[in-house]
């Protein structure tokens, strides 16, 4: 009688790693046959890997049939209908893994790596974005992850289960290292040095009348509310006041120094108007700029009668 091989290399329940501000949840893992048979199907909140260990297999992704041969994988994003064509007549050796990753809303420790995490998974989003599947070579040897896991699931020596968990992890971090290329984190760096670097970047783009918190959130590759929760542990402040307070200092430079209109000098600091630069002025300074201009060309008078005795 013929029958469906079972080779599961998961445990029964998810499992679930974590990747201290994510979670990897890994709900199947299997390795197949030519006697698998598949039928035409989707997950819509999981990723699925094909991953070809001998021979080929051939899937069929929305209505074109894909050749997958050894050492390559197929990368399936949420949602794709595929299966298998069943060819009992072609040897073949396969592993599939479903898997989904989740933001926790706390990580689990703080090690100064937390905006270095998001920029990684940011990568893979990235990625993945408006691209239903991939085909890629695997260059990254995960057949290794697949013959170590045989071992820990057959042998069970003490402490397998845990194995398997990190075994999973490698083999899909290892896959995607395929598709998703080396990013530039030198931009976070860590938490010491993130106010430096938030400085530079608003002394860089505060000209921008439509700097945003979501444009300061991905360059730094971390949410808003994250970037805002930062600034606010740095300067006192919400990125909205600080960017305000970066704009009124240069608006000074430009009250003293130069004889640009209000206009002009609301123009170059980035404010929308000057009208908004007049009123932030008084609310922070404490007088108005026709004050502050008279202030100044006091006090420069001063300074030149001084130093002509």
């Amino acid at each position: 009688m013929y029958h469906q091989p079972l080779h599961s290399l998961c445990l029964h329940n998810v499992n679930t790693v974590s990747l201290n501000s994510y979670d990897l949840s890994i709900s199947y893992v299997e390795e197949h046959d030519e006697n698998t048979v598949e039928f035409p199907h989707s997950h819509p909140k999981e990723y699925e890997i094909y991953y070809v260990i001998e021979g080929n297999i051939d899937i069929l992704v929305e209505n074109k049939v894909h050749p997958i041969t050894k050492n390559h994988f197929l990368f399936l994003n949420q949602g794709v209908k595929h299966g298998t064509l069943y060819k009992p007549n072609q040897k073949k050796s396969y592993l599939t893994v479903l898997f989904s990753i989740q933001e926790r809303t706390s990580p689990c420790y703080n090690n100064g790596t937390e905006e270095i995490e998001r920029a990684h998974i940011k990568a893979f989003f990235e990625a993945i974005k408006n691209k239903n599947y991939l085909i890629c070579e695997d260059k990254f040897y995960c057949t290794h992850c697949v013959k170590a896991m045989r071992k820990e699931f057959i042998n069970k020596d003490w402490g397998w289960f845990y194995q398997l968990q990190f075994l999973y992890t490698d083999f899909i971090l290892n896959v995607i290292r395929n598709f998703v290329p080396p990013i530039n984190t030198s931009s976070t760096g860590s938490n010491r040095n993130l106010p430096i670097a938030f400085t530079k970047y608003l002394h860089a783009n505060y000209q921008n009348p439509d700097l945003s918190l979501q444009d300061v959130a991905d360059h730094f590759y971390m949410s808003p509310r994250h970037a805002n929760r930062l600034f606010k542990e740095y300067f006192g402040a919400s990125l909205s006041k600080t960017l305000t307070q970066y704009r009124i200092s240069y608006a000074k430079n430009y009250l003293m120094d130069t004889d640009y209109s209000v206009d002009e000098i609301a123009e170059k600091v980035g404010f929308s108007s000057a009208s908004t630069l007049s009123r932030l002025f008084k609310e922070i300074e404490g007088i108005t700029i026709s004050e502050y201009r008279y202030m100044c060309k006091k006090q420069k008078m001063l300074s030149e009668n001084m130093s002509d005795q």
